[in-house]
């Protein structure tokens, strides 16, 4: 580790907030301190909390090796609905997906029967309504008078409101959830638990809490977090990675990072100097570099090969690439991890791209595993992911594939930051590669390659 690292394992704060770039060794410094806090407090409870189930996996993975029976690792939801059950003395009915969408509909329907407004009379605001109903448990807001009041900055969305709309819209986020009666949403949970915090049992606390990736947790779900901790709270985050429409600021969650509580992290030590280049490019079209928050990277020192942005005739022509290049990779480095990722990952399509390169790669002879579906990114071999799982993670060599323009657009590419969560999206899959990356693209191209300075990527045309 270097110095700054293990100057932050060391701190001996009871509060502190890690800002650091990708690669710039959060999950390993969150790692090394808690695995330092369990040892040295062996009766005390010691859980990592990470955003999503990929990082997740990948994090067990690795504290398996520690063999401490008081470090655990968790996401946000596989522990609140346990929680929820507990305190609320009832059991957690999920609904999401379709079922969720129905409810919400239902809703809409219901404040529609009682006045006429654009958000009720015209369905291309149905996923605008979706995301607010999120983003107001997200605030745990209660009451119309509190929405009213609340300060929007950061909603990210070219959808005027006025004050008015602002009660439309609370009026259906109210019938939404009567609609859905008994059952919950994957946020009620957190509410609840905020709502109800002397309900929570001990049982449920923990005395040192870790969460990494904390810029993609709602403001209520890190609220409670900060709540069941009994004794420190460390909180790792990177605006430039952030890819969910959340809002807060640290002083909400109620973390004191004044007087040295915010150590930051400014150089990468994962990808090469050729990498981070290419990155680099694409961030400086993103809104965040002008956040207070934002974290400028230093670059670092490692050189590597230039990446590659394969341009090709068509999607089998880039298949038989990834088949030619994985060949002559695995050839040199046996023991080296591949990873391939896309940014439509449905398994149940039948054309996404997991099922495609998939079946591609079953039959040239590899059986790569899908990180998902619980696949270990730290052993050597084919790894699929899509972008979002790619959080947190990191590879040898890593294979960006199918990108190319949506084939039909979606509601929420109206609101101006759809594209800034694409990009980074786009900037976390390039950050996640160590040694070399390749890009490929086909049909009609991504118009975020466009924004990729050429100077810092090599391009082929395959036809």
């Amino acid at each position: 580790m270097t110095k700054e690292q293990q100057d932050i394992v060391d701190y001996k704060g009871n509060e502190v907030l890690i800002r650091g770039i990708a690669g710039s060794g959060k999950t390993l410094v969150m790692l090394k301190k808690a695995k330092k806090t369990a040892m040295k407090y062996p009766e005390d409870k010691v859980v990592i909390f990470t955003y999503a189930g990929a990082l997740n996996n990948s994090t067990k993975h690795i504290i398996e090796k520690y063999a401490l029976k008081n470090l655990e690792v968790k996401t946000f939801h596989s522990w609140a609905m346990g929680a929820f059950t507990r305190a609320m003395k009832k059991k957690y009915w999920l609904v999401k997906g379709k079922h969720q969408d129905n409810f919400i509909k239902q809703g809409v329907e219901k404040v529609k029967s009682n006045r006429s407004h654009r958000f009720v009379d015209n369905g291309e605001y149905f996923d605008f309504l979706k995301e607010e109903i999120q983003w107001i448990k997200g605030k745990a807001i209660q009451t119309m008078d509190e929405y009213l009041d609340v300060n929007r900055r950061g909603r990210g969305t070219t959808t005027r409101v006025t004050m008015a709309d602002r009660e439309v819209i609370f009026d259906i986020f109210e019938a939404y959830n009567k609609e859905k009666d008994y059952r919950n949403d994957f946020d009620d949970a957190a509410v609840a638990l905020f709502l109800n915090k002397e309900k929570i049992s001990d049982g449920d606390k923990y005395d040192h809490i870790f969460v990494d990736e904390a810029q993609d947790l709602q403001q209520v779900q890190l609220q409670v977090l900060k709540n069941i901790a009994r004794r420190t709270f460390i909180v790792a985050a990177d605006k430039g990675q952030k890819i969910y429409k959340t809002s807060f600021t640290w002083k909400e969650i109620g973390i004191n990072i004044t007087g040295g509580r915010t150590k930051v992290l400014k150089e990468s030590y994962r990808s090469t100097k050729q990498i981070i280049e290419l990155a680099n490019s694409l961030q400086q079209n993103d809104t965040v570099i002008h956040d207070e928050e934002y974290v400028a990277p230093t670059l670092p020192t490692r050189e590597g090969p230039m990446p590659i942005l394969y341009k090709c005739k068509s999607e089998s022509v880039q298949d038989d690439e990834i088949i030619k290049s994985i060949k002559k990779i695995q050839a040199k480095t046996p023991d080296c991890t591949i990873g391939i990722l896309y940014r439509n990952g449905i398994s149940w399509r039948k054309d996404s791209s997991r099922n495609r390169i998939l079946r591609k790669l079953e039959t040239a002879g590899y059986r790569p595993e899908d990180i998902k579906e619980g696949g270990n990114p730290h052993t050597p071999g084919i790894k699929l992911c899509t972008f979002h799982s790619a959080k947190g993670l990191e590879f040898d060599f890593v294979f960006i594939i199918d990108l190319v323009e949506p084939t039909s657009t979606p509601d929420e590419e109206k609101e101006e930051n759809y594209w800034e969560i694409e990009r980074r999206l786009l900037y976390v899959s390039i950050t996640r590669a160590r040694a070399h990356l390749q890009l490929f693209t086909h049909g009609e191209p991504l118009r975020l390659l466009k924004e990729l300075d050429t100077q810092f990527n090599k391009s082929m045309n395959l036809y």
